[in-house]
């Protein structure tokens, strides 16, 4: 019996009803992606810890950092184990730049917060196995690493249907419009293919570069903020390229395997990815996409060509990343990792033995 408490910042959450659990939205207006947000926690925080106080809760389950201060307190005051997930470790996503000595200080002081934090829960639930140096020296009481796979929405049948009739090469981006994702750069790499077609799709956080490279260009689509993740999942397994770029000078980008790659291997689709990142490791591990280097859009073009050119290729990366996703990273895995540690604070361990094995073993 799942409780999920969302803050809504954007007010975009639409949730449904018979998912299985109860949605509780926190809906004040907070900027996304953006240091200024710090500014709106404090309130953010206050509703979280009354919020958890009120509830009948048995286990109380953080994701992030900006969730884990008063799940700690409510944590003690109910006497509660706490579970604790990072899919960013918040030091890290302080971009390089100006005022190294001050970034540097505000990493260090994070860092510090996050892992005394940590010391205070009962499973710590990471991501991919590259993020255990973000948290090294903390005292971790358990770990599982639980990765960012989609269930499995893949239907050959449906596939097929789904597939664009038409002839150009259809590269597509669900997620957050965003300079640091480098869309700007695929951008400028397909304004200069023929027969190739680039869509985009999720909010935005950079409207400049919505006005100077998709609504002037005929070769780009937005599709705007699609209302429910099925609508994501279509319209990756309609395209022939999915791509995952992250800036280099955000310190996290090397402990990156972002959703996006595990959506690709569960369509059977190949991905371009950046290089210098756990994603670029794990594509070159299962051979299941293509790596380049971050905002070198001649490497982009050259890539996207040896996909177009070559049907066979592009088949047998997607048919690569498929296998992967079924034997080591699909969320029927995942789901048990999961439900395994849920049982273990209560003492009732699973007898399901698990069969696949993660990249670290």
């Amino acid at each position: 019996d799942v409780k999920l408490l969302v803050w809504d910042r954007q007010n975009t959450l639409n949730s449904k009803e018979g998912e299985g659990y109860t949605i509780c939205k926190f809906g004040f207006k907070a900027p996304y992606d953006k240091l200024t947000v710090v500014f709106y926690f404090p309130i953010w925080w206050i509703y979280e810890f009354f919020f958890l106080l009120k509830d009948k809760c048995n286990v109380i389950h953080a994701c992030d950092l900006d969730t884990l201060i008063p799940a700690i307190l409510a944590k003690f005051i109910k006497r509660v184990p706490l579970c604790y997930t990072i899919y960013d470790f918040y030091a890290n996503n302080l971009p390089d730049g100006r005022f190294q000595l001050v970034r540097r200080l505000v990493r260090s002081a994070v860092t510090g917060v996050e892992k005394l934090g940590i010391g205070f829960t009962k499973i710590l639930f990471l991501v991919d196995e590259a993020r255990y140096e973000e948290v090294r020296g903390a005292r971790i009481n358990k770990l599982t690493y639980i990765y960012n796979s989609p269930p499995d929405y893949f239907d050959v049948n449906q596939t097929k249907k789904l597939r664009n009739a038409s002839a150009k090469m259809t590269v597509f981006y669900g997620g957050v419009i965003n300079r640091l994702r480098g869309l700007q750069f695929m951008a400028r790499a397909v304004q200069d293919l023929d027969g190739v077609r680039l869509i985009l799709a999720g909010a935005v956080h950079d409207e400049a570069f919505l006005e100077n490279s998709v609504l002037t260009s005929r070769k780009i689509q937005y599709l705007g903020w699609l209302p429910s993740y099925e609508d994501v999942i279509k319209e990756t397994l309609k395209a022939d390229i999915l791509f995952r770029f992250s800036d280099p000078r955000i310190p996290k980008t090397k402990y990156e395997s972002p959703n996006k790659l595990f959506e690709a291997m569960m369509c059977g689709k190949p991905i371009i990815v950046s290089d210098g990142s756990s994603m670029a490791d794990i594509v070159r591990e299962e051979n299941c996409g293509l790596v380049v280097p971050y905002g070198d859009v001649e490497a982009i073009k050259e890539a996207i060509l040896k996909l177009k050119n070559n049907p066979e290729l592009r088949q047998g990366l997607g048919q690569n990343g498929r296998r992967a996703y079924e034997n080591r990273y699909s969320w029927r895995i995942m789901e048990h990792r999961l439900l395994d540690s849920y049982r273990q604070l209560s003492g009732k361990i699973s007898k399901k033995p698990e069969n696949h094995k993660s990249r670290a073993s």
